[in-house]
C-alpha cells in the first residue's frame, strides 16, 4: 500500500470547506430568511391551544417571505383568515431605536440574541453599535376579523358581523366571573376593520381610536416618523402644563404604565391592595400625556448611557385606552359639579363610562373656563387630515380570552406584520414552576421529565 502522504491541495481544501460547511450555512440561511420562523411561547395569552414553553415552526411564505434590505414581501398564496393562528411583529413597539429611522440602520437579526441597528448620530461616547435585545418583539395570537369585518366585545364576548361567539376557537377558555366596561378585555364599542382604499377621517375620531389609526400608519410607513400630538386649551388658549387636580384612572392591567407614573410622582404609599375595577385619582400634569401620545412609548434603559461595545435599548409601549381617560376626565373638568358622572357617561371616554367613579367637587372646571384637546397627527412632522389605507389589516386575539394582550388593547395587524403562518409544535417543555434551570446542573436531571413528549410534532391547525 502507498504510504506516501498526499500534498496538501488548496482546491481540495476549499471544495471540502464549502460542501460541508458554507454552502449548508448558506441553505439554512435561506431556509430562515424565506420559508421558517421558529418561534416560542412565552406567555399564556394562548392557552390551552398553546402552551407556555411550545416551540413552535411558523411558515414565512404562506403569508409572503420577506425581501432582503427593504420592506416589502413577496406575494404569499393567501392572506390571513379568521381561525388563522399568526406570527406577527407587535405595533406597539417602535421598529427602529427610539422610533427614528432616520438615525438608524438596520443591520441584522441577531434570532435569539435580538436586533442590532447602526446609530449614524451617536451621543459623545455613545457606539455606533446600538442592541434591541428584547425587540421588536413577535406575538402569537389567533386571527379574529379581517377587513370589512364588524366587530365589538361586550362582557367580554366576541361579535363577528352582529353574530355573538359563545364558543372559543381552538381549545381556549374565557373564565373571569367579573367584568368592566373600564377594560378593553371586556368592552369594545362596534367598529368596521378598515379595508384597502377607506378614508380614515382625523377629525371624526376619538383620541383612542386615532392612536389605532396613528398605529396603522406607522405599519404602513415604517420609514417615516408619526406622531399624534394633543394640545390641551383652556377657553382657547393653550395649556399644555395644566395640572389635574384629581386625575380619574380605572384599576385595569393596560393601565400599569400611568398608575405606575401617579403614584411615583406624587409619592402615593398605597395603605390597602387594590383590586380590578377599583377608580383611583391624583393629580397629574398634561404634559405627561402630550409627551408620550407624541412618542409612544418609554425608554428603559436610560438613553444617554456612555462606554461599551454597543448600546443596549429597550421600550414599554403606551396602551391607547390612557387616552380615553383622558378625554373622560378633560369631559369630568367641563361638567357642572352635580352632573359630573352624568359628563363621563357621555364622554368617547368608554374606558371611563361605567367606572365607580364617585366625583368630587373639586373635579369639575372652576366656573366660566372651557377646556378641549387639539388633536393632530403628524408624518414626517407634516400634519394629515385624512388617511387612505393601504393593505389588509387583521384583528388578532388570544385565545385565553382573559389574559391576552391583544387587539382590544392596541387595534389592528398590518399585512406588512404578519411575519409567518403557525405549522408544527417541534418541542415543548413545561417549567412553569421555575424547577429546572440551565444554570444549575443539579436540575438537569428533571429534563426527561419536563418535555411534553405528546406534544411534539402537533400540526397547529389540527390542535382544536
Amino acid at each position: 500500500m502507498d504510504q506516501t502522504p498526499k500534498k496538501f491541495s488548496i482546491v481540495k481544501f476549499l471544495k471540502a470547506l464549502s460542501r460541508e460547511i458554507i454552502v449548508p450555512i448558506i441553505l439554512a440561511l435561506v431556509v430562515i430568511q424565506y420559508v421558517i420562523q421558529a418561534f416560542q411561547i412565552p406567555s399564556g395569552s394562548m392557552e390551552d391551544s398553546l402552551h407556555t414553553g411550545d416551540f413552535l415552526l411558523g411558515l414565512k411564505f404562506t403569508y409572503g417571505s420577506p425581501i432582503p434590505f427593504s420592506n416589502q414581501h413577496f406575494p404569499g398564496y393567501t392572506q390571513p383568515k379568521p381561525g388563522d393562528v399568526v406570527i406577527f411583529r407587535y405595533p406597539g413597539e417602535p421598529e427602529y431605536p427610539d422610533n427614528n429611522p432616520a438615525r438608524y440602520t438596520h443591520l441584522f437579526n441577531a434570532l435569539m440574541f435580538g436586533n442590532y441597528y447602526w446609530d449614524h448620530e451617536p451621543e459623545e461616547g455613545q457606539p455606533h453599535l446600538v442592541h434591541y435585545a428584547d425587540g421588536p418583539k413577535d406575538y402569537i395570537k389567533r386571527c379574529v376579523g379581517v377587513s370589512g369585518d364588524t366587530l365589538a366585545v361586550h362582557k367580554g364576548k366576541l361579535f363577528i358581523n352582529g353574530v355573538r361567539q359563545d364558543s372559543l376557537p381552538g381549545r381556549g377558555k374565557w373564565t373571569a366571573s367579573f367584568r368592566t366596561k373600564s377594560s378593553p378585555r371586556d368592552e369594545r364599542e362596534e367598529f368596521v376593520i378598515p379595508s384597502v382604499g377607506d378614508t380614515l377621517d382625523i377629525a371624526s375620531q376619538s383620541l383612542e381610536r386615532l392612536w389605532w389609526v396613528r398605529s396603522i400608519i406607522q405599519q404602513e410607513n415604517p420609514d417615516s416618523r408619526v406622531e399624534l400630538d394633543i394640545t390641551l386649551l383652556k377657553d382657547g388658549v393653550e395649556d399644555n402644563n395644566y395640572e389635574f387636580e384629581n386625575f380619574r384612572v380605572p384599576v385595569e392591567s393596560d393601565r400599569g404604565m400611568l398608575l405606575n407614573a401617579m403614584f411615583t410622582r406624587n409619592r402615593i404609599v398605597l395603605q390597602q391592595r387594590l383590586t380590578q375595577g377599583d377608580t383611583v385619582g391624583a393629580p397629574m400634569n398634561f404634559s405627561y400625556f402630550r409627551e408620550l401620545s407624541r412618542i409612544g412609548f418609554l425608554p428603559l434603559i436610560d438613553p444617554h448611557m456612555k462606554g461599551g461595545f454597543s448600546r443596549q435599548v429597550s421600550y414599554v409601549s403606551f396602551e391607547g385606552s390612557v387616552l380615553g381617560d383622558l378625554e373622560g376626565n378633560v369631559a369630568m373638568l367641563n361638567a357642572p359639579a352635580a352632573s359630573a358622572d352624568s359628563a363621563v357617561a357621555d364622554s368617547s371616554a368608554d374606558s371611563l363610562a361605567v367606572a365607580s367613579v364617585e366625583t368630587a367637587p373639586d373635579s369639575a372646571a372652576p366656573a366660566g373656563h372651557h377646556f378641549e384637546i387639539r388633536r393632530r397627527l403628524l408624518v414626517d412632522g407634516k400634519p394629515i387630515e385624512n388617511y387612505v389605507v393601504k393593505t389588509p389589516l387583521f384583528f388578532m386575539m388570544g385565545d385565553n380570552r382573559d389574559n391576552s394582550a391583544d387587539s382590544r388593547y392596541w387595534g389592528f395587524v398590518n399585512l406588512r406584520n404578519i411575519r409567518a403562518k403557525a405549522f408544527v409544535i417541534y418541542f415543548s417543555f413545561e417549567n412553569d414552576d421555575q424547577a429546572f434551570s440551565l444554570g444549575n446542573p443539579l436540575t438537569w436531571w428533571r429534563i426527561p421529565f419536563r418535555i411534553r413528549w405528546s406534544r411534539i410534532g402537533k400540526i397547529i391547525p389540527l390542535i382544536d
